[in-house]
């Protein structure tokens, strides 16, 4: 019961929000005010703890593939200029101005940072602090034909520390992805990928390595949706496979080898002209390969919920429903509650964007117990000041209960960043992002800051 309060509690909070958009707002941007021109945002840090989320604001299908989220690693905020995806959200986005070979466009993406990480291990003290310079390279090249949209693209993250060369990384994604239209109602989403990636220090409960943790992995993904826009039914079916594997530090890491399996199937009714229900199957296998692990389980879902364009300033998707995580060695307990996914963006202005979510599932254990069950709230704001500068605030959390020890995790994050476009081509930026993680383990507390300054350049 008090999980449903809970969800309640959150959706009202979304409602609320959706509502004021219903205010007399100007949709369009006054002669020489913002909304002249778009400019590249600066990305805010993201949260330590990735929950379960597959909802995406889209006007085609609500629904991306779904990326395993309990196996991204997680990010740290120097990373947070990325813009690679990761294998499994169909063709890649854009930007700047391609270089044309015939019918072939290559979008080429260039963005240099140098920053300061006062707490690199998110140690409880002790602080490792550093200076650090990262190159992100992102090449997308995009195929046009009748209809369909094909992409390969290769995303490069490659960051060096000063006083922490031993967590160095290079990070490499290369994908290649389609979108097939058939038909008015017939449509086709299909990726495949490889990552080479690392666990940073101290982003695991694992035991603390001398280097961070590298491993690879192989993906493929497809949806299919079927029924026309405006039809009073339509559904979608996806999977997504991923095959993972640890390179070093395998004393420890070993353990993190997997085999992944995500289905999933939904319907849609629509029961207004911008208002459709919706009803969803999952079902995730993930198949530890260490012979001694226990860690193997699956976790079955069953939501339903509501997707809806309230008006052009307001969108949203919201679901809930029951999951039930069975883990194959009866070591381990399993979990049976209420999961929910909530996601609206409100833009009040046309150069002016808020976006809500809200999410709780269980994430597999990476060293401590026998699952986390995760409770995620952010909030973000996207604002651009006039043709060149975009400001972005972001405040989240997330709350984390360990089943099978005694360990609560609350983290909060906090960032701002403003972007200025120099150039059409050349953008600047500055980005601070904080963290906060409070806990009733004291060792399991600490506090970071990020600082950054960053440039981008496109063609």
């Amino acid at each position: 019961m008090n999980d449903k309060i809970l969800f309640v509690r959150h959706i009202m909070t979304l409602a609320v929000a959706a509502a004021c958009s219903q205010a007399a707002w100007a949709q369009t941007a006054p002669t020489g005010e913002p909304g002249a021109q778009e400019s590249k945002p600066v990305e805010s840090a993201p949260a330590p703890v990735t929950p379960i989320s597959s909802t995406a604001q889209s006007t085609d299908s609500i629904f991306g593939a779904t990326i395993n989220p309990n196996q991204v690693a997680f990010t740290p905020s120097y990373e947070s200029n990325s813009r690679a995806s990761l294998p499994g959200i169909m063709t890649a986005p854009v930007f700047g101005a391609p270089v044309r070979f015939g019918g072939l466009f290559v979008y080429p993406d260039v963005i240099v940072s140098h920053g300061h990480n006062d707490n690199l291990l998110g140690s409880s003290n002790n602080e490792l602090g550093t200076q650090f310079t990262s190159l992100n390279t992102n090449v997308v090249a995009e195929l046009k034909n009748d209809g369909d949209r094909y992409t390969a693209s290769y995303y490069g993250n490659f960051t060096r520390f000063d006083k922490s060369s031993a967590d160095n990384f290079d990070h490499h994604t290369l994908a290649i992805a389609g979108d097939n239209t058939f038909s008015s109602r017939a449509r086709l989403g299909w990726t495949a990928g490889y990552q080479a990636n690392t666990d940073p220090r101290g982003s695991t409960d694992r035991t603390l390595s001398a280097t961070p943790d590298k491993w690879h992995a192989s993906s493929a993904a497809a949806l299919f949706a079927y029924g026309a826009q405006g039809a009073i039914g339509r559904f979608e079916v996806e999977s997504f496979v991923q095959e993972k594997r640890y390179d070093n530090n395998l004393t420890v890491t070993a353990g993190g080898d997997l085999n992944m399996v995500n289905v999933a199937g939904r319907f849609l009714y629509r029961v207004a002209p911008k208002t459709s229900l919706l009803f969803e199957l999952r079902n995730i296998k993930t198949d530890y390969q260490l012979s001694t692990s226990t860690n193997t389980n699956t976790d079955r879902r069953i939501l339903v919920g509501v997707t809806w364009e309230a008006t052009a300033a307001t969108t949203g998707v919201i679901k809930i429903g029951q999951l039930k995580k069975d883990f194959d060695n009866n070591a381990r307990s399993d979990f049976s509650g209420v999961s929910w996914e909530g996601s609206v963006r409100w833009t009040p202005l046309t150069y002016s964007t808020i976006d809500f979510n809200t999410s709780r599932a269980p994430a597999d254990s990476t060293g401590v117990g026998d699952y986390i069950l995760n409770r995620n709230e952010s909030v973000r704001w996207s604002h651009q000041w006039n043709s060149f500068t975009t400001t972005k605030v972001n405040l989240g959390q997330v709350d984390s209960a360990y089943h099978g020890i005694d360990l609560q995790q609350n983290t909060k994050n906090y960032g701002v960043g403003i972007s200025y476009a120099v150039r059409r081509w050349l953008n600047l930026s500055a980005e601070l992002a904080s963290t906060r993680r409070t806990s009733n383990v004291s060792t399991q507390e600490y506090k970071r800051n990020v600082f950054s300054l960053s440039l981008e350049g496109t063609l």
